[in-house]
């Protein structure tokens, strides 16, 4: 059965305007026909209205540069905020990761703390944090130093249970993107004559592919001779691998020794990477009365340290044991204080001499 056609018409949606509206709308032009008659006519008027709409017009100018300053105070007043909020939670992070210099107490009498992060030393940098960024990896550490495009230290702890091949060396070498500042690059090495020298070795990072591979960011890179990176350099860092199986476990530190301005030093690289002139490395082992002792890796009987300070060449004739000295040498040389969470009088005895015996 077809359906009826609705015979209700469709509203247009427009509302009809009422007669009082008309009246308004009439009123207003013919108010406002008077007046501009009135305005074209009347001199007093015209200049009375001039004045008034002169007076509005400059009182919106002011309002507005009013305005502009307080909206350009407002955006600086933020910008300082934001600044310091930056600044602030930067030194959090830098108090955060740098060691405090304050001795911790063993847990049994008689014997040595060795608190985590015992192979953090501090730095010029700690303090100020000029010049100075602290650039946290997995199993090490380093401070770049923006001036000389490298780091001036880069530490770790090593243990015998790291001396695992669970990797082949990477070779991906690469910009770090974490330096805010922009780390030294690959480029920058190339047709220079000098190694990337590492600082912490990627051979002691093989028992994991990650650790490896972020030994090999420009951060932990230094330019060094070929001769002395591929002899004297690797002959001591292989060593450390062989102290590290007789002690139970090394802090070890590394670096360029950085003793003059970045101005006065040779450059490569777009970069402007500076060549240092020497390199330090700095070891400080633990040393257990017995099996029960080792089996606390938070305490010893004693430690014994002994430092590295060798020159950026080929060294030809020489051992690195002819470069030995002790940590109190090196930390003259570089201004940097190495194992400060020792107690004072074991970080004095253990830094001022070494016992070469020990060590060979």
């Amino acid at each position: 059965m077809a359906k009826k056609r609705s015979t209700k018409r469709k509203g247009t949606g427009r509302k009809k305007k009422s007669p009082l509206s008309l009246v308004v709308i009439v009123a207003l032009v013919i108010a406002g026909t008077l007046l501009f008659a009135k305005y074209k006519d009347d001199g007093a008027f015209k200049a009375s209205v001039d004045s008034t709409f002169g007076r509005v017009s400059e009182k919106a100018e002011e309002i507005s540069e009013i305005i502009d300053v307080a909206s350009k105070a407002a955006k600086e007043n933020a910008g300082r905020i934001d600044e310091n909020k930056e600044k602030k939670e930067a030194e959090q992070e830098k108090a955060a990761e740098q060691p405090e210099k304050t001795a911790q107490k063993p847990r049994t009498a008689g014997k040595i703390a060795l608190p985590d992060k015992l192979e953090f030393p501090m730095c010029a940098g700690s303090k100020n944090g000029k010049d100075h960024q602290i650039r946290n990896f997995d199993h090490y550490e380093i401070c770049y130093r923006e001036s000389y495009e490298q780091a001036e230290w880069s530490a770790y702890e090593l243990r015998a249970d790291m001396l695992v091949k669970n990797t082949n060396r990477t070779d991906d070498f690469r910009a770090d993107p974490k330096i805010s500042t922009g780390s030294s690059t690959p480029e920058d090495f190339k047709g220079t004559g000098y190694d990337r020298g590492h600082l912490t070795p990627a051979a002691d990072m093989a028992f994991d592919k990650k650790a490896m591979s972020e030994t090999f960011y420009m951060s932990n890179m230094s330019p060094q001779a070929a001769a002395f990176n591929r002899g004297i350099w690797q002959k001591l860092e292989s060593e450390v691998r062989t102290w590290t199986k007789k002690f139970g476990k090394v802090y070890v530190v590394s670096g360029p020794i950085l003793e003059k301005s970045a101005s006065k030093y040779e450059k490569i690289g777009k970069s402007n990477v500076s060549i240092p002139q020497f390199y330090y490395k700095v070891i400080l082992a633990p040393l257990y009365a017995d099996k029960e002792d080792a089996a606390n890796p938070a305490e010893a009987k004693d430690v014994a340290a002994i430092g590295f300070l060798l020159p950026n060449d080929a060294c030809k004739g020489k051992k690195f044991w002819d470069f030995a000295c002790t940590v109190d040498e090196v930390e003259s040389r570089t201004g940097i204080d190495f194992y400060p969470l020792l107690d004072d009088a074991t970080e004095k005895r253990a830094e001022s001499t070494f016992d070469i015996s020990l060590w060979k």
